[in-house]
């Protein structure tokens, strides 16, 4: 439960970074290999993330991978 709760600070700034990065698109506006690249950066923007808050880069929260292989097998729903 700690490293959950430490997780909300980085979690909070990626989505900050990646309304920076991608601005808001109506659902079916974005394909899916577009969303598999969006995926793929906010793990790399990760490290990143957890700088701008004060801490030291650590393993992606396994909980929101877990998410997104759920939101995937079924058909990625928005």
């Amino acid at each position: 439960m700690m490293s959950e709760n430490k997780d909300i600070a980085p979690l909070l700034a990626l989505l900050k970074m990646a309304a920076g990065a991608w601005p808001s698109s109506e659902a079916g506006e974005v394909s899916e290999i577009e969303l598999f690249r969006r995926d793929q950066a906010l793990l790399e923007m990760w490290p990143e993330a957890c700088r701008r808050v004060g801490l030291e880069a650590r393993e992606f929260p396994a909980g929101v991978i877990k998410r997104w292989q759920q939101e995937m097998s079924r058909g990625r729903a928005n």
